[in-house]
């Protein structure tokens, strides 16, 4: 009895609850990277698949059921608590539903033509097999991975013969189209064969026909058809793009569904969901003459609704969390309010918001300035349209900006605007070809190519006869594999790629200006491009219009006149508002725009956040020792400053949003952006409480600008992908992101206490930072629980999967772990300290970097947009983690020197 109950104990204990959680988020972290080697089969087979993971989950259900009855949360009617809890358990209980009895594929029809028939995702051993007239079929699922062959043996009954069926060898994407080849035995009695088997997910598998004993058998493996209960037929397939781009904007298809005696017709394209009795048909691809469409199928009313249930009590167990008086958000509010004799309470609305040296070219800056176009005329320019490579109509303004970042990595170059020279390198190409503008630092390329500093000219990348000195090495390095490149390799394909673009720019093209008169996607086209569509007057105007401006800025250099330029560029608005396909921008949209990028309002803000909250800090620390008036007025104004700038950021972030006309925070540079502000909006919401908070905040947000602002993180406007067009991602993003930034502060909230300690500051100061930051924590969490759970209805709404087991949502996943470890640890007697709780918040950020940075640039997957392509900023985020493990452990051993001098 004792047993049971000494077992039972452990089964319900928070020791167990913490090695559970640990031995998940390991599982799951090293599920991702078998992914990224092996493959997601592998990935499935190892983890996800696995009948111990499945043991795993069912054990953390076990024990927090168990934890909940043995605590009688019921008793303290902490209903939130339970709820939100259980809901996890519902959740996994759908997933467990979906596994077993859900099933998808996909559909391809033809316009014109009809089907009744999908294609499946699961791989199968299938065929048929006959003898003296009788037959028998049969259809085994299998799963193949490039780590091992799983285990493969099956018996069906012909008549008085046993067939065995059994799979001895697979070489994982073998063959040269990248199918599998399976090499199988089939045995009738004492006849054994062996036969060999190609295919591959969504393909049907050639069948392959052996003798066995006096038995047929034809055998294949891969994808099979199944019949559905309704027919689908094609009327017709659209494929919208962006003006002048190959880019898809919007596909659909009119479809005609037919089931029983009823016909309707339905659209369907991304984002939108068909439904028909126990299925739901998504718009996936289409065929590349644009004449089919393939469609995505989903069987899983079922498990998807059981999920939906957990989703929904997750949602309720978290507003009753924060509601219920006695919850540990709420006790960890008044307990603050003591510590500061502050009475107001934080409020729940975080829910609802979302020298450089050119002297080797003999160029100087007095030459730049006057072969440069006047600043005016340049601005002129810049307020005229032009499309961008991915179809957006934008100001010249912006297009050229972009351009310079790519040559020289900043928007001005020497005190020129982008605008000067650009059209340098247009109108005066002999001039600039010898600058040195384009940024080059790989000194074995500048071995290459015989050349110092930090830029080079356009020039010299060329022999004296006109020899390009890259075009062998290009050449070789397109043949390579991009996995096998070194880092000289992809240097030289980066600098290749400006000096296309600036020779792009001298032959005419690159500088999108004339809409292109019938074309039906909107294209503009440059003065260089193929003119054949153009006729009349405005072949005339399109073609001359450039050397005609060329010629009058000669004349304006020498005798100092430019309202002739001036005119001829009036000229190409005009011609552009009369004759665009497409809607151009509205005055207010350019200038709204013009100013965006004038006044650079996130790298002002960047600026404020650094120095208010450097100021800030300063200010309270000197405080703490000698009280005075001058201190107490400095905190006032640096709290006013930050929110001042915090309200520039603000704005910043709602005119990139207007100008975009998408949710600013679909790329890494807005993401950035967003927990910047993210960030310093969780120290606003506990400034009340601490002024130090804010301060660490204010920084931190400041320094998460600077890196945004870094060249790496391209600020351009881009079109979003028709995936991406979904009101469920653009709130998922903002959620989430949003965690993000409370994550940072209890990061800075940890690293502070860690000092405190070894400063011996007082313990009340000390234990008021462990508060904040455990309220920090529970905001953070509810964040990003909500942010999960609302990616994975977008997923299931846009493609039939609510989770499918991606690297960016397993480290979401992984990050919520990690993080409901941290705020379960204090029911673990020696991880209830301050000191533990300190560290663990600190190394808990680690998960959220790995999400952000670390499947981007080392993972592979849906999510990630820069393999392969490490950012600076991981060096950096290394050096100041070993910093803090140095502070980590100075604030130990001064922890373990006071306990035993007490």
């Amino acid at each position: 009895m004792k047993k049971s109950i000494r077992c039972l104990s452990f089964f319900t204990s928070y020791k167990l609850m913490l090695i559970l959680l640990a031995l998940y988020a390991v599982l799951l972290a090293a599920a991702t990277f078998i992914e990224s080697r092996y493959g997601s089969s592998a990935a499935r087979a190892v983890v996800y698949n696995n009948v111990l993971f499945y043991l795993l989950q069912l054990l953390l259900i076990i024990n927090f059921v168990g934890i909940s009855l043995k605590v009688h949360l019921w008793r303290h009617r902490k209903y939130g608590v339970i709820i939100f809890h259980w809901a996890f358990a519902v959740v996994l209980a759908g997933a467990l539903i979906t596994r077993i009895w859900g099933y998808e594929g996909i559909i391809h029809i033809r316009e014109g033509e009809q089907t009744s028939r999908m294609l499946t995702h699961q791989c199968y051993i299938s065929g048929v097999a006959e003898s003296k007239g009788h037959s028998v079929n049969f259809e085994f699922p299998v799963e193949i991975n490039s780590l091992f062959t799983q285990p493969f043996s099956e018996i069906i009954s012909l008549e008085d013969k046993k067939i065995r069926i059994r799979l001895d060898k697979v070489k994982y994407s073998s063959l040269q189209n990248g199918d599998h080849l399976l090499e199988m035995s089939l045995r009738v009695g004492n006849d054994e064969r062996t036969v060999f088997l190609s295919g591959k997910d969504y393909q049907v598998g050639e069948p392959e026909n052996v003798k066995v004993g006096n038995v047929d058998i034809s055998i294949a493996y891969g994808s099979v058809f199944k019949t559905l209960p309704f027919t689908i037929r094609l009327q017709d397939f659209r494929l919208i793009r962006y003006p002048g781009s190959h880019s898809p904007s919007s596909f659909e298809s009119d479809l005609i569904l037919i089931s029983g005696g009823t016909v309707r017709e339905e659209k369907i394209y991304m984002n939108r969901v068909v439904y028909e009795q126990n299925y739901r048909l998504y718009q996936s691809s289409y065929d590349t003459d644009e004449q089919g469409t393939v469609l995505s199928v989903n069987n899983d009313t079922f498990g998807t609704s059981v999920t939906y249930i957990g989703y929904a009590m997750l949602l309720l167990g978290m507003i009753s969390i924060f509601a219920h008086k006695d919850s540990r958000f709420r006790i960890l509010n008044r307990k603050l309010t003591v510590l500061t004799g502050n009475r107001k309470t934080i409020g729940l609305s975080f829910l609802l918001f979302f020298s450089v040296s050119v002297s080797a070219q003999e160029i100087t800056i007095r030459d730049l300035q006057k072969s440069a176009l006047p600043m005016s005329l340049a601005d002129r320019w810049g307020q005229l349209q032009i499309q961008n490579p991915s179809g957006r109509i934008e100001p010249v303004d912006t297009y050229t900006a972009s351009l310079l970042r790519k040559i020289y990595r900043k928007n001005s170059f020497h005190g020129l605007t982008s605008e000067q020279v650009v059209l340098g390198f247009i109108f005066d190409a002999v001039y600039w070809n010898s600058v040195p503008v384009i940024r080059q630092t790989n000194s074995e390329l500048h071995k290459l190519l015989g050349t110092t500093g930090r830029e080079i000219a356009f020039n010299d990348l060329f022999e004296n006869d006109g020899t390009y000195k890259l075009a062998k090495f290009v050449e070789n390095i397109y043949m390579k594999p991009v996995s096998s490149r070194s880092r000289l390799e992809k240097d030289i394909l980066k600098l290749d790629e400006k000096v296309n673009i600036l020779y792009g720019l001298q032959q005419g093209k690159m500088f999108a200006l004339f809409p292109c008169p019938g074309d039906k996607n909107g294209k503009w086209v440059s003065a260089g491009d193929d003119l054949s569509a153009f006729s009349g007057k405005d072949s005339l105007f399109v073609s001359k219009i450039m050397l005609w401006y060329s010629d009058e800025s000669i004349r304006s250099y020498a005798t100092g006149n430019w309202e002739t330029p001036s005119d001829i560029v009036g000229m190409i608005d005009v011609y552009q508002q009369a004759r665009s396909q497409v809607q151009i921008m509205t005055q207010k949209r350019l200038k709204a725009e013009l100013f965006y990028n004038k006044a650079n309002l996130f790298f002002v803000s960047a600026v404020g956040y650094v120095l208010s909250g450097i100021l800030l800090l300063t200010a309270i620390l000197y405080f703490q020792s000698k009280p005075s008036r001058w201190c107490k007025w400095t905190v006032r104004f640096c709290i006013g400053t930050i929110i001042s700038f915090f309200f520039l950021q603000t704005c910043g972030i709602g005119l990139r949003w207007y100008i975009s006309g998408q949710a600013p925070w679909s790329n890494a540079y807005e993401s950035m952006i967003y927990i910047g502000w993210a960030t310093l909006l969780a120290g606003l919401l506990f400034a009340r409480r601490s002024s130090l908070v804010l301060a660490l905040a204010a920084f931190f947000a400041g320094v998460i600008l600077f890196v945004a602002d870094l060249n790496w993180m391209d600020p351009e406007i881009t079109p979003l992908v028709p995936v991406l067009k979904s009101y469920w991602l653009m709130i998922h993003v903002a959620v989430i992101t949003a965690s993000y930034g409370f994550f940072g502060m209890s990061f800075l909230i940890g690293v502070l206490t860690m000092f405190f300690i070894v400063r011996n500051n007082k313990s009340a100061e000390i234990r008021k930072l462990r508060i904040i930051n455990e309220m920090s924590l529970h905001i953070g969490v509810c964040l990003l629980v909500a942010g999960t759970f609302l990616g994975a209805v977008w997923a299931n709404e846009s493609w039939g999967r609510y989770w499918g087991w991606d690297p960016k949502e397993t480290w979401a996943l992984i990050t919520l772990v990690v993080y409901a470890m941290i705020i379960h640890a204090r029911f673990v007697p020696k991880l209830r300290s301050d000191y533990a709780f300190s560290v663990m918040s600190v190394y808990g950020l680690l998960a959220v970097l790995m999400t952000y940075f670390g499947v981007n640039y080392y993972l592979t997957g849906l999510h990630a947009y820069g393999s392969g392509d490490v950012p600076p900023a991981v060096d950096i985020i290394g050096l100041v983690y070993l910093v803090i493990t140095v502070l980590a452990v100075i604030a130990a051993r001064k922890r373990i020197a006071d306990s035993l001098s007490n």
